[in-house]
């Protein structure tokens, strides 16, 4: 269906109303203006054109969705002219969008009386994700991990248009995907091996992470006690994550296998040690303490996590 378009970019006590169907010249100067205007707090990304029929997949409207990542808070704004009618967009993703080329899609500001869907197709224009909600609520689609470039489509589809006056709705592109990282001291933090036969283990609580944050990297830092020891051996363990030794000889120790073991964070991390202790000689005779000691015991999570999950 055809519709008139017009793009409007708002300002600090400047209101610049400006119709998009322009000469070369004119595009140029009102690109200067807008350019020289330019707020990170809102910008209003204009259609190519007055009138745009982007009725089916294959004249799907581009958008330019790396530019609205980009920026604080860019939209795009669009309307609906009848029950029949369907807006189709078009863009390319890639794995350096959002995170690995995840982001949140966002189906906005549909007036109370109307209630449009969000649905997002491949290149081959199979669906693979909906939002559906009732009424006016916003919609939100999870774009999924990607290994490369690839064309997608959305799609915004009316189930009831009851208010004539305003049919607009806008998409916005947003960063969904936080990337954390935090440090945590075990419980105990220091720990002992008695007679070189391990120690108990040290444990690690983040259950007060978000609840669908997964851990993406971890480190090991601790400081050796007094008795003289070698071939020191950690062992980290999750639950979900399963077990991994480490040799250890008082440096920090990135632990590689869980940066793509993508363990939930929630899950209890456990920490314990070995070590071989070097007998010292105590009244002309070599004696071993029997207690092998580390304290300061510490594990840095990079984590990440959905901050739309329950948008």
């Amino acid at each position: 269906m055809f519709k008139k378009k017009m793009g409007i970019l708002l300002l600090t006590g400047l209101f610049i109303a400006t119709p998009l169907f322009q000469s070369p010249a004119q595009a140029s100067e009102a690109s200067t203006k807008q350019t020289k205007y330019y707020t990170e707090e809102l910008e209003h990304l204009y259609p190519e054109s007055d009138y745009a029929n982007n009725d089916t997949m294959e004249k799907a409207q581009f958008l330019q969705h790396s530019l609205h990542l980009s920026k604080t808070y860019l939209y795009h704004e669009g309307s609906i002219s009848s029950l029949d009618d369907i807006d189709f967009y078009r863009f390319t993703s890639s794995k350096f969008d959002g995170a690995d080329g995840r982001f949140s899609i966002k189906l906005v500001n549909v007036k109370p009386g109307n209630d449009f869907d969000l649905y997002l197709y491949n290149k081959n224009g199979s669906l693979v994700s909906s939002s559906v909600r009732t009424n006016n609520q916003n919609e939100i689609i999870h774009m999924p991990k990607i290994d490369a470039s690839t064309d997608y489509y959305i799609a915004v589809k009316p189930k009831r248009l009851l208010n004539e006056e305003d049919k607009m709705y806008r998409i916005v592109f947003d960063k969904s995907i936080e990337k954390v990282t935090t440090k945590r001291y075990g419980s105990p933090a220091t720990l002992n091996s008695f007679n070189e036969a391990g120690s108990p283990n040290s444990s690690f609580d983040l259950s007060s992470l978000p609840q669908d944050a997964v851990v993406t990297g971890v480190s090991l830092e601790a400081d050796k006690g007094s008795t003289n020891a070698h071939n020191y051996v950690f062992t980290v363990s999750s639950l979900k994550g399963g077990s991994v030794n480490v040799p250890w000889n008082g440096q920090k120790v990135d632990i590689s296998s869980y940066k793509t073991s993508q363990v939930p964070a929630k899950d209890r991390f456990y920490v314990s040690f070995n070590a071989t202790e070097v007998p010292q000689f105590i009244g002309g005779r070599l004696i071993k303490v029997g207690v092998v000691s580390i304290k300061n015991l510490q594990l840095t999570f990079e984590y990440e996590y959905n901050r739309d999950l329950n948008y």
